[in-house]
């Protein structure tokens, strides 16, 4: 307990109590119910913060948020099938508050491409993850895009056996046949 008041002490002596109060957090033990209701009372402030931004720094706010949950996903070594680079487009259409006609403009592809790419019938080229990144801004990195693309592929190269089989009747003289 005395190691806790000097960190206060010390504290006070650059910040006023106020500043103290509202940016330093001191850990405690919280029954579920406490939990819960400091969750609930976390959600309130940052829902009056993000009430209070301008609609350039929601976009911005919601690219970083889409950056670290793409991030977080590619450097996840497991496939989710409910993350896709077409969910994450559909979120990037949300955050910006734009439709597909608008998206397909903006980077110059057929909105009938776009239309396949969001609905999982086509892969993004890797000049679309270029546009992408620019046209974010340069928020979200085009090899988080192309990296989405890859899991996607890696997945497909682990579960299809059907097209293996098909490939392996044509390939002649094999190297060193498995046992």
């Amino acid at each position: 307990m005395k190691n806790n008041q000097k960190i206060y002490n010390d504290l006070k002596k650059k910040y006023s109590k106020k500043e103290v109060a509202e940016n330093f957090y001191v850990p405690k033990k919280m029954t579920p119910k406490e939990k819960k209701q400091s969750a609930e009372e976390i959600w309130d402030i940052r829902k009056k913060l993000l009430q209070g931004l301008s609609p350039e720094d929601k976009i911005y706010s919601g690219l970083l948020k889409l950056k670290y949950q793409i991030k977080s996903y590619i450097d996840n070594s497991l496939h989710d099938e409910s993350k896709s680079v077409a969910i994450y487009l559909k979120e990037y259409m949300t955050i910006l508050n734009k439709k597909q006609k608008d998206l397909s403009n903006d980077l110059d592809i057929h909105k009938t491409r776009l239309s396949r790419i969001l609905n999982n019938r086509e892969r993004i080229s890797l000049q679309l993850a270029y546009r992408l990144e620019i046209h974010s801004g340069d928020i979200i990195p085009a090899i988080f895009w192309w990296k989405l693309v890859q899991k996607e592929i890696e997945k497909e190269i682990k579960e299809d056996k059907k097209e293996r089989k098909k490939e392996k009747k044509i390939v002649k003289n094999i190297a060193y046949p498995s046992r």
